[in-house]
């Protein structure tokens, strides 16, 4: 028998994720660093530097970390098991929890089918949401595994 806690409605509204910007900038720079020590200046090293600028650019305001009208603003985890989702713009799907979706103790990447067949993530470092949240979130979705 699960405890009343479990049993509840889950309602999520993650905030975008500054330390995935974070981890994501020093990333970016820690490759171009890199560049620098492997590579002789010139066109190829250019070439590779405009690479990682691209790459940046591409992935500074993703959807999966909350930014941008596609991010999913709001998780509902209904009673029943269910999932609701909601973009920044306000739309919403019914959607279904993917297996693929990961449980860490310091990363949770949600991944959703949505009811018009496709999919989204979202992923959680732990600065989106309150602790507290986030630490049930996290048992519930591995108590559901463990089924």
């Amino acid at each position: 028998m699960s405890s009343p806690s479990f049993d509840a409605t889950i309602e999520l509204q993650p905030r975008p994720s500054l330390r995935a910007l974070t981890l994501l900038f020093w990333l970016h720079v820690g490759v171009l660093g890199a560049l620098l020590f492997v590579l002789r200046a010139g066109p190829g090293m250019a070439g590779l530097a405009a690479i990682v600028a691209l790459s940046w650019i591409m992935t500074r305001r993703h959807p999966v970390f909350g930014f941008g009208p596609n991010a999913l603003a709001r998780l509902t985890w209904h009673a029943d098991g269910t999932w609701s989702v909601h973009d920044t713009r306000g739309a919403r799907w019914e959607a279904e929890l993917l297996g693929s979706s990961l449980v860490h103790e310091y990363l949770l990447v949600l991944n959703f089918k949505l009811q018009d067949g496709t999919r989204r993530s979202r992923a959680l470092l732990g600065d989106e949401l309150e602790p507290e949240q986030l630490r049930r979130l996290r048992a519930r979705l591995r108590l559901e595994r463990g089924q």
